[in-house]
């Protein structure tokens, strides 16, 4: 476990490091010049669904600490996932309280009750559960009531949702890793257990 962890952080590092060396800043300085970033859930939701869900209050970030009472096999295994270590990429830089980099490397980034920053709300810190099926209150309240799944904005139930939330932050500018977005889902989509 602690072999992985360490591996883990090492290629972060190495990543972000080669990034660096590799022209990245310019990716960055045009990003920095494009029209400003939309909230990812309010893109995939539309804006009159998204006022309605986040302005009704049941819908709350609650953190990934929430998450792991009833998924800890995933949450255990999420320790290694990069979406884990998200704001490690940019925790280091100039561009650690940039609205267009935290929108995509913190969790509800611009939503009522999301990420603000590290010394005001570090348990929402890098891209968790809620950072891609939306706030969890709602889906707490339903596990905990009828003892069921659901209840999220972009849960597993609407996939097209799911979808959308993902490519809002995995563009052809920021990710590079994979050219095939269905594989690159499905592959993603085993590891979650059911």
């Amino acid at each position: 476990m602690y072999l992985q962890t360490f591996l883990v952080r090492i290629t972060l590092l190495f990543v972000y490091t080669a990034a660096v060396w590799c022209g990245d800043d310019q990716r960055i300085a045009d990003e920095l010049k494009s029209p400003p970033v939309e909230i990812p859930l309010k893109s995939v939701l539309g804006e009159a669904a998204y006022n309605d869900a986040i302005g009704s209050n049941e819908y709350r970030y609650v953190g990934n600490d929430k998450c792991r009472l009833c998924h800890r096999d995933f949450f255990v295994g999420r320790k290694q996932d990069h979406h884990d270590h998200a704001m490690d990429y940019i925790k280091e830089s100039e561009y650690s309280n940039n609205p267009k980099c935290l929108v995509c490397h913190a969790t509800g980034y611009g939503v009522k009750t999301g990420f603000v920053s590290m010394a005001q709300t570090p348990r929402l810190a890098n891209v968790q559960c809620e950072g891609c099926h939306g706030p969890g209150s709602n889906h707490l309240k339903i596990a905990a009531i009828e003892k069921k799944g659901g209840g999220f904005l972009s849960g597993t139930d609407r996939p097209d949702r799911l979808k959308k939330m993902c490519k809002s932050c995995h563009t052809a500018r920021w990710d590079r890793s994979y050219t095939d977005f269905e594989s690159a889902y499905n592959k993603y989509k085993k590891a979650v257990p059911k």
